[in-house]
């Protein structure tokens, strides 16, 4: 009787020591199990695709800005032109310094514009008559535009047209990153209007 209630004994000091080994996580279990930490571990991974994101949001919304002025002047100097029958040199100046004024707070040395009376001498013969440049050379008198103007506007002769061309060389601020993401370091913007005179045939220019 005594040995079998020492077996019974061992028996269950053996049952609850493996009870409490099988219950008790192992330190690989409780690692696999801890969470402490992870949102900074997400943070991490995540944060570069996300400070890409927003300079790449940043620098287009820039640039989209920049080319809104960009047709804003563009406009406005066609627009204003085409008002008159004769513009004087003075006048003209005024009218570009209006151009350059619409670009602030954006640097307004990156803006190229040209504004020409063009006249059709010919069917599809279009030649200068008289032109201004801001920030960039006149075009040559008698010659043709070095644009391309639609076929449509220039298929009967002595129609007259005021005619803008414009561009803007965009520098990101985030140049370097800018370059790496997009592998460019600026972006070109064009814009150009076609106008007829609104009160008489011709438009003439600094006389």
């Amino acid at each position: 009787m005594e040995k079998q209630g020492k077996l019974k004994m061992m028996r269950g000091l053996l049952f609850r020591s493996a009870s409490g080994r099988r219950g008790r996580p192992s330190l690989l279990q409780a690692f696999g199990k801890d969470r402490r930490g992870i949102a900074a571990v997400e943070f991490a991974l995540v944060l570069p695709i996300l400070v890409v994101l927003f300079i790449g949001t940043v620098e287009i919304s820039a640039a989209l800005t920049v080319d809104r002025k960009l047709s804003q002047a563009a406009s406005a100097v066609a627009d204003l032109v085409a008002q008159e029958s004769n513009i004087t040199q003075a006048e003209l100046n005024d009218v570009m310094d209006i151009a350059r004024s619409t670009f602030d707070p954006y640097p307004s040395n990156e803006v190229h514009l040209v504004v020409a009376g063009v006249l059709m001498e010919d069917d599809y013969k279009p030649r200068v008559q008289w032109s201004e440049g801001l920030n960039a050379a006149k075009w040559a008198k008698g010659a043709a535009p070095p644009i391309v103007i639609p076929n449509e506007l220039t298929k009967s002769k002595d129609t007259f047209l005021v005619v803008t061309h414009a561009t803007y060389t965009y520098r990101p601020t985030f140049v370097n990153l800018f370059k790496d993401i997009f592998s460019t370091s600026q972006i070109e913007l064009e814009d150009q209007y076609y106008l007829r005179p609104r009160i008489s045939a011709q438009v003439a220019c600094c006389s």
